[in-house]
């Protein structure tokens, strides 16, 4: 099925927070986080300060409540940018292409990838490709002259799709090294400041859906009659489920990063390798959608973190 934009997401859960009675303030940037008495704090750059009995530092690749638990800048760069850009259904470009797939066309250090948004409406084109500038330490990379000469040697259907891209605006991809430790008291880590990834497994955004409802589940385990929350039982949940898995899809989404970009004899046998498997053979992402993910048992698993291969698995 063809999936929704990022628009669609954004607008069903902000309705979602409307009905639940959530207040919204934009442009109130956090500045810092600590813990108090009563739960935990921020203070916001206007001077303003808030206080709950818990506070959820969703705050991206460039957290500042990420630093009170480790110290890891700066960011990671994979010296890879992205561009993505849409064409409408009726387009002749369309025509022909089932939109209910993913289709991902690998290559020596790029990739691009087409798939169907709002139920065949549109279709969405992403172009990735590794940056020669940023390799070289420039400042100015990513620049669409380098998405075009990356892409120069590529099929015809690629190069036809490359004039469709938003020229005028690119993504740099950063992640973070992942890391075990997402509670600091009455602070929690969710979404992208406890484990931003790299794309190449398009876990980013179910990543942070998945953990706010972890966190919903042990939240609602452990509310008494009265209503009062135990707190620190529901984040001690929280973090013995979330921080290995996604700990994996980090580390995974690099490998495959790796495995799709390479050239040469390991690129010859990267594609032997996937020649032989069967098309709807998925053992190496079943882990993804599986209980690791999800696990709210009363009592949270103890996970040991192993080594990864390339494919996952």
């Amino acid at each position: 099925m063809a999936t929704s934009g990022r628009s669609d997401l954004h607008g069903l859960l902000l309705r979602a927070c409307e009905r639940a009675g959530v207040e919204l303030i934009n442009d109130a940037r956090v500045v810092s986080y600590e813990n108090t008495g009563r739960g935990a704090g921020v203070t916001l750059a206007s001077g303003e300060v808030h206080e709950a009995g818990l506070v959820l530092a969703a705050d991206g690749l460039h957290s500042a409540a990420r630093k009170l638990l480790v110290d890891d800048e700066p960011v990671s760069s994979a010296y890879v940018v992205a561009y993505r850009g849409t064409v409408p259904a009726e387009q002749p470009r369309v025509q022909g292409l089932d939109l209910s797939e993913v289709v991902v066309h690998v290559g020596p250090k790029c990739h691009f990838v087409h798939y169907g948004l709002r139920g065949g409406e549109l279709l969405n084109q992403v172009a990735v490709f590794e940056s020669p500038r940023a390799v070289a330490g420039e400042e100015d990379w990513g620049t669409p002259d380098e998405l075009d000469h990356a892409f120069a040697g590529t099929c015809d259907f690629v190069q036809e799709g490359l004039p469709f891209m938003w020229r005028e605006k690119w993504w740099r991809m950063f992640d973070r090294d992942p890391i075990m430790n997402w509670v600091h008291g009455r602070i929690a880590l969710l979404g992208d400041s406890a484990h931003p990834p790299l794309q190449y497994i398009a876990q980013g955004a179910i990543m942070a859906i998945e953990d706010g409802w972890v966190l919903g589940e042990h939240v609602a385990r452990n509310r008494a009659a009265d209503g009062t929350v135990d707190w620190d039982a529901a984040l001690f949940a929280y973090e013995a489920v979330r921080p290995e898995h996604c700990r994996r899809v980090l580390t995974t989404s690099r490998a495959w990063g790796e495995l799709w970009h390479l050239d040469g004899v390991a690129r010859e046998q990267r594609n032997a390798l996937l020649r032989a498997r069967d098309t709807y053979d998925y053992a190496f992402v079943d882990w993804l959608y599986g209980p690791t993910a999800l696990t709210v048992d009363e009592e949270p698993p103890m996970f040991t973190p192993v080594p990864l291969s390339s494919g996952g698995r």
